[in-house]
């Protein structure tokens, strides 16, 4: 299972545009900033600048994490979802399919959901033994993929396939929850099937290319629950409150039409990834992957109001695995990778402000796949989520250098300035 610590770590911000800018060790920075701002103040006649990057304090809350998939906010509690390592080759007896690489993918009762717990700042599985699917080496992980919070049946969850769901051997994986939709109770443990999007793939294939599925996200939006297939290009529409058999019908579905780029050798699939809700703009976002040969700058997010078809909204990233909103309509974009062929260090997160401009907030990652923010700005990454030795990371907003300190002061000043000269501009008591 590995070892789950906490330790602190450097910002991994990137070198080229922001820097690699070092942050404050508890107590280390504040006393000087604090001096600094008070000696502005009684100087109180130099203009000062006040200009000064965004700086975030990181701390990796777990690692061992074995395939972490997506991050899911429900209160006080962060939910990770782990993948797991899957079960042993099928030559030692498992039970095993060929994923869409080709690659023998062995079944297992290895997956996991962890919780972080944001005030008592523990992390802790409270779910194991879930179904998993992985190479010999815990490579090209699935299993319990995404977690939504909500509706009428309480935590909703989707687990992956990553490969043909008409393969004879889908159904000696030994368990049915591979490509499904579920219920979970973490209390109990009870898991219900609510909704087999693999089983949809097979009888609907459509995006009518080759038959392949991988649920990957989950989100509630306007009354409805909506699943990224990963595998089959589709975005599809589920009702969350039960059938009679205890069943999501699937309502509609969306298939993402081709990619714009020039010919290529293989053109690139249009991969959805990522959900989220805009509580601005009150709209559901799609984050889009670039597949094979995942040319820079070809993915996407695209978002709908629920009532017609999604559209394309933000263009020019590369390999989005997540994105997720903030309360003042900032989106936060997970990149994989900004080259996927060498992802060691370039995954990042950028941020989209509501005036749509962008920039690079964290950098030096290393094939991350969620991402969560919570109300205060903090972000919470899953890295390193190709393996058996996943991290949850966490990035603090911290209070800025000295810079901002001395800003305010001379502002303060020029106040004080302004009131002696001109005391007839107060208004009488």
């Amino acid at each position: 299972m590995g070892p789950l610590t906490q330790r602190w770590c450097p910002n991994p911000r990137g070198s080229e545009s922001h820097g690699r800018v070092p942050f404050p060790a508890p107590g280390g920075w504040l006393a000087p900033q604090l001096l600094a701002g008070w000696a502005a103040l009684h100087l109180c006649g130099l203009p000062v600048a006040a200009t000064a990057a965004p700086v975030y304090q990181m701390r990796v809350l777990a690692d061992g994490l074995q395939n972490p998939r997506g991050l899911t906010l429900a209160g006080n509690r962060l939910l990770v979802s782990e993948a797991g390592s899957g079960g042993p080759r099928q030559s030692q007896g498992g039970n095993c399919i060929l994923s869409g690489s080709g690659a023998e993918i062995c079944s297992g009762t290895t997956g996991a959901i962890g919780v972080w717990d944001l005030t008592a700042r523990t992390y802790t599985r409270v779910l194991t033994g879930l179904p998993s699917l992985a190479k010999a080496d815990g490579s090209e992980g699935t299993g319990i993929a995404d977690l939504a919070v909500g509706g009428p049946t309480g935590l909703l969850g989707v687990f992956g396939l990553g490969g043909d769901p008409g393969q004879p051997n889908v159904a000696n994986l030994g368990s049915d929850l591979f490509g499904q939709v579920v219920s979970i109770n973490l209390s109990t443990g009870a898991i219900q099937p609510r909704s087999n999007l693999a089983a949809y793939e097979k009888a609907y294939n459509p995006d009518g290319r080759t038959y392949n599925s991988n649920p990957y996200a989950l989100e509630l939006f306007a009354d409805r629950l909506y699943a990224t297939d990963a595998g089959g290009n589709s975005l599809l529409t589920l009702d969350p409150t039960p059938a009679g058999d205890g069943s999501f019908a699937i309502l509609g579905r969306f298939v993402f039409p081709p990619l714009s780029l020039p010919p290529l050798p293989f053109q690139p699939e249009p991969v959805p990834t990522g959900l989220a809700v805009d509580p601005a703009s009150h709209q559901l976002l799609i984050a889009q992957l670039a597949g094979y040969p995942f040319v820079p700058g070809s993915a996407s997010v695209h978002s709908s109001d629920g009532q017609g078809d999604p559209s394309l909204s933000l263009s020019g990233f590369s390999s989005i695995t997540d994105i997720a909103a903030a309360a003042d309509g900032s989106l936060y974009v997970l990149q994989y990778a900004s080259d996927f062929f060498d992802p060691a260090g370039n995954g990042s997160v950028w941020r989209v402000a509501p005036d749509g401009s962008r920039e690079s907030v964290l950098g030096g990652l290393t094939q991350p796949t969620g991402l969560a923010v919570a109300p205060d700005g903090s972000l919470y990454v899953t890295n390193n989520s190709d393996s058996l030795q996943g991290e949850l990371l966490e990035f603090k907003p911290v209070v800025p250098g000295p810079l901002p300190l001395l800003g305010l002061a001379s502002a303060w000043c020029q106040a004080r300035r302004l009131r002696r000269r001109r005391p007839a501009a107060r208004k009488p008591h």
